[in-house]
């Protein structure tokens, strides 16, 4: 009697189990994924105005974007890595348990293997079943860890996006700053040397108490070329024949008579004689804006000169907006 009752809990274990296999027969193993942590908050670069900030508070900040960026990259390539591994125990869970052929070949060689003595088939059964369940289990909570992981690196892979439109646009602003800067410094110190330069030759002028000479003929004949170049378009670097820069158009004009000058509107301070405003004839030069521009004065008021590119060889008034730094006489 005992016996019977230990073959019917036997029956009755064992229908259960083959209801389960069936129950899980054609199930596709959905993604498994190991569970990851991903705890914390990251450091964020702070947030920066261009507009004010210097080349320097901008260079950090791209530094902290940089950073952020390689470490954002670097927790997606670990999240990869354990999905990658997930994926290898979904694989082999679904070559031992995922189909219905697999199964039945599992049932049928253990319902043989134990010939005709039924407790022994159904611990054949149970045991095999116990794994699939422990297997299917497995891969339910790995599902859920999968989806989580996903979604993750989806997240921190449109941020990584986010950074390296962030870090483009830090590095453009950091090259005008940088840019700006420098260009600043070196109109400041100009101004300072020809600060330097106009004080210099003021006291050497009024020590001798005289004006530099007069050249009548080199002077009116350096107004009538400028003249004749009136409506050509400025070139930088340009002396003729059909385009000029502000230089090239003074030594040009000069040229004719013979008078060398150099091509650079600095060499050109150095190489003439300091006069006053009150002083001022036609063919005398005019310097401007840290002496980075210069124009050959025609008279009443105006001056000749190739402004910049885009624009012309045109007479504008001597006073057109900039600052000037001296006037010369050669």
């Amino acid at each position: 009697m005992a016996q019977t009752c230990t073959d019917i809990d036997h029956r009755s274990r064992a229908s259960a189990i083959l209801r389960r296999v069936a129950a899980y027969t054609g199930v596709t193993v959905a993604t498994v994924g190991l569970v990851t942590a991903f705890a914390g908050s990251r450091a964020h670069a702070a947030d920066i105005d261009y507009d004010s900030a210097s080349a320097a508070e901008i260079e950090d900040h791209l530094e902290d974007l940089e950073t952020e960026r390689d470490t954002t990259a670097a927790t997606i390539t670990g999240l990869q890595t354990d999905l990658a591994a997930a994926q290898a125990v979904i694989d082999a869970a679904a070559a031992d348990y995922g189909s219905s052929d697999v199964q039945l070949t599992y049932v049928t060689a253990a319902v043989e293997s134990a010939e005709d003595e039924l407790g022994a088939k159904v611990s054949t059964l149970v045991a095999y079943a116990q794994e699939q369940t422990d297997k299917y289990a497995e891969a339910e909570a790995a599902a859920e860890t999968s989806e989580t992981l996903t979604a993750q690196i989806a997240d921190l892979t449109t941020e990584v996006d986010g950074l390296d439109a962030q870090i483009e646009e830090a590095q453009d602003a950091y090259d005008e700053a940088a840019a700006a800067e420098a260009a600043a410094a070196a109109a400041e110190a100009e101004s300072e040397s020809a600060s330097t330069s106009s004080s210099s030759s003021s006291s050497s002028s009024s020590s001798s108490g005289s004006t530099a000479e007069y050249s009548a003929d080199a002077a009116t004949a350096a107004v009538q070329f400028a003249r004749d170049q009136l409506g050509e378009s400025y070139v930088f670097g340009a002396a003729g024949p059909d385009t000029w820069d502000c230089s090239g158009l003074v030594t040009g004009a000069y040229g004719v008579s013979g008078i060398s000058l150099t091509h650079s509107t600095w060499a050109i301070w150095d190489e003439t004689s300091s006069i006053g405003r009150d002083d001022l004839k036609p063919g005398d030069l005019v310097f401007y804006n840290g002496q980075n521009h210069m124009a050959i004065y025609i008279g009443d008021g105006k001056v000749i000169h190739a402004p910049k590119p885009g624009d012309v060889v045109k007479i504008s008034d001597l006073d057109m907006g900039m600052s000037i730094d001296g006037y010369r006489r050669v």
